[in-house]
């Protein structure tokens, strides 16, 4: 399965996003989930196609890159203390403030539409993302997340 307890933090602390990115690739590089290359590879793609999704109640973003820089799949979950501003998606001159970071770590490329569908699935459903930023540990977090992502 490709979300677990043990991938979801809370309360992360970053000042922008590339350190949320940073910190989210070195959790990856440690577990064993992700290549050296990962990290700088997710940083390249952020700029070059941001993740930024504008949604209610609370932004997210859903970074992720090239299958080559994986080991093994995963979604990695951050929730930040305080949001941080990533380019939105579909529209980059454009800042959102996410507070929730969705990280998909994919290693077949024709996985990637259907996961990043159930993310914004995830993320257009009201009740469900208050429910997240109601949750008060990573239990809840993750029965709220593996709804969507299975």
């Amino acid at each position: 399965k490709l979300i677990e307890l043990d991938n979801i933090y809370l309360d992360i602390e970053a000042s922008d996003y590339k350190e949320v990115l940073q910190i989210m690739g070195g959790i990856l590089l440690e577990k064993g989930y992700v290549k050296d290359s990962y990290t700088d590879a997710l940083l390249e793609r952020e700029e070059l196609s941001p993740t930024g999704l504008p949604v209610e109640p609370v932004s997210i973003a859903i970074p992720h890159t090239d299958p080559c820089h994986v080991i093994r799949p995963c979604v990695i979950v951050l929730k930040l203390k305080q949001p941080v501003r990533f380019k939105e998606m579909a529209n980059p001159e454009h800042m959102v403030d996410a507070a929730w970071i969705f990280g998909l770590v994919f290693d077949d490329g024709n996985k990637q539409l259907p996961l990043l569908a159930s993310v914004i699935e995830l993320a257009q459903d009201e009740t469900a993302m208050n429910g997240l930023m109601d949750a008060e540990d990573k239990e809840e977090v993750y029965a709220v997340v593996k709804r969507y992502i299975s």
